[in-house]
């Protein structure tokens, strides 16, 4: 069976220019939307990286907590791109210089999927009603402004494929290095890249790959052995420690297969019913897939990415986050733009219906647009106190530097305060790791009494835990913890605890009488 190989069109005189607007536009919303993230709004986990970038530039090395290599961050690019401008320009503007990064990756991924899409010649309808989404579309817009490495990931991987059509084998291998230190999951996409070169130059895969996979294979090597000998570890302890507390590689229930797929298509509210909706409509997008794959063979990694990304999440019950699912969604909803033109055309030539496809695919654009200046206003007026900073800065008036505290939510609070972190989830401390293999739903109090920081943090489903009369740990808890305070968010309590006889403790904060919630 042959393919249909569409010839790359002559860009239309208003293209080059329509881009450039676009562009601007992406990244005029993006930092719009970014004015109340500064300071202290960005994702936690952003500052966890942070908080390597800032060691690694005082000379304390590439670590969390000074003195302890774990590589509790999951993507060393974004580190090093850090780092390297937190010294020129001043770690004080990190936040700053990470949504710049972020603003200027989501400009160049567009720049570059333009040039994709231009490249093997898809319709011209599709095309912009897909850079609208990508432009516009408030979870685009969340995760190019969240101080996380996702832009920059997503930015490479459009690269890649770009280079990837243009045939420079040697540059897809250098930027495919650059993507597996900027997050470990983007092996996935290399991998349909890489399925998809094999079935391309099948006939010549010596001649035509031998150099690009040695390039590619002394990259990563070298980096993994950089990995072994410093941190004794080839396997960040992020990605174990989120494994552990969230149950990975367990048998998955359709509530998590629905909770993924609604990543997709946000069918969650309906419950069992909604998984099946998102069942029939992946279906419904077979034949669109293959009329892209037949058609456009160099979109075809783009095809392969998402059930690949889909297949391994769900066989091995990975945690599931937000900034997880924004490079699968980059390629998926390219399928679903196309499915809907097919779908409008369709209904146009089948049924004479009185509007075009063009003007289906200007609507979508417009619809995205509109749900992306609503996020935009809700962003700018329905802004909070940042919780974790007003508990940053109480631990700050009433612990001294060298105070050690043990929590769940480390990004942030380990950015600002600086102070030795004992992780709850054992992104940067693998003894937490141990003791919850160990001792499963009882490892909290053992925890706490093994790691005996100066300040303790817990939310609600941790009190009754070490409020026990039976275990022992617990109630040694109680001997030698004070409540101090509560304070409240995401719906919940977070209560903070002082050691009695700490000698880090700088002032006698007496146990908490009232809640602190932030207007």
């Amino acid at each position: 069976m042959t393919t249909q190989q569409s010839v790359p069109a002559a860009p239309r005189p208003w293209e080059k220019q329509a881009l450039w607007i676009l562009m601007a536009g992406a990244a005029i919303i993006r930092i719009v939307y970014a004015i109340p993230e500064i300071p202290d709004g960005l994702f936690d986990d952003g500052y966890t990286t942070f908080r390597y970038a800032v060691n690694l530039v005082r000379g304390a090395g590439l670590v969390f907590n000074p003195g302890e290599r774990v590589l509790g961050t999951t993507s060393p690019l974004f580190t090093f791109m850090l780092a390297g401008a937190g010294r020129v320009f001043g770690l004080g503007h990190l936040e700053t210089i990470a949504l710049i990064f972020n603003i200027l990756a989501s400009v160049g991924m567009l720049y570059f999927t333009a040039r994709i899409l231009s490249e093997v010649g898809l319709e011209v309808e599709v095309k912009w009603a897909y850079l609208a989404v990508l432009a516009f579309l408030p979870s685009f817009l969340a995760n190019g402004t969240s101080g996380m490495e996702t832009p920059v990931v997503i930015f490479l991987m459009s690269l890649s494929l770009w280079l990837c059509i243009r045939n420079r084998l040697i540059a897809v291998a250098i930027v495919g290095v650059l993507l597996f230190l900027s997050r470990m999951d983007a092996g996935i996409w290399l991998l349909g890249l890489g399925i998809h070169l094999l079935l391309t130059k099948r006939e010549r895969i010596i001649r035509d790959l031998t150099a690009p996979l040695l390039v590619f294979l002394a990259g990563i090597s070298a980096w993994l052995i950089f990995a072994k000998a410093y941190f004794g570890s080839i396997i960040p302890q992020s990605i174990v420690g989120k494994a552990v507390s969230h149950g990975a590689f367990g048998m998955p229930d359709w509530r998590y297969v629905l909770q993924f797929l609604s990543a997709f298509i946000p069918a969650g509210r309906f419950g069992v019913w909604g998984l099946a909706l998102i069942v029939v409509l992946f279906i419904l997008l077979v034949p669109p897939a293959i009329r892209l794959s037949s058609r456009y063979p160099g979109l075809r990694p783009m095809l392969y990415f998402p059930p690949l990304y889909i297949g391994i999440f769900l066989s091995t019950r990975s945690p599931l986050f937000s900034w997880y699912v924004m490079p699968p969604k980059w390629a998926f909803y390219l399928l679903v733009t196309y499915g809907i033109w097919a779908v409008a055309r369709w209904g146009r030539e089948s049924f004479h219906l009185p509007f075009q496809p063009s003007q289906v695919m200007a609507l979508i654009g417009i619809i995205v647009f509109a749900l992306g200046l609503n996020d935009v206003r809700s962003q700018l007026f329905n802004r909070t106190p940042n919780t974790w900073q007003i508990i940053s800065e109480m631990v700050d008036r009433n612990v001294q530097p060298d105070g050690r505290v043990f929590l769940e939510h480390i990004g942030l609070f380990g950015y600002k305060t600086g102070r030795f972190i004992y992780d709850y989830m054992g992104l940067v401390t693998p003894e937490t790791t141990r003791l919850k293999r160990q001792y499963g739903t009882e490892w909290l109090t053992k925890g706490a009494r093994e790691f005996n920081a100066d300040v303790v943090i817990l939310y609600p489903t941790d009190i009754p835990l070490v409020q026990s009369t039976t275990d022992e740990d617990a109630v040694w808890f109680q001997k030698n913890y004070r409540h101090v305070k509560d304070y409240e968010a995401y719906g919940m309590v977070i209560s903070v605890y002082f050691k009695n006889d700490s000698k880090q403790i700088v002032t006698g904060m007496t146990p908490a009488s009232e809640r602190a919630t932030p207007n």
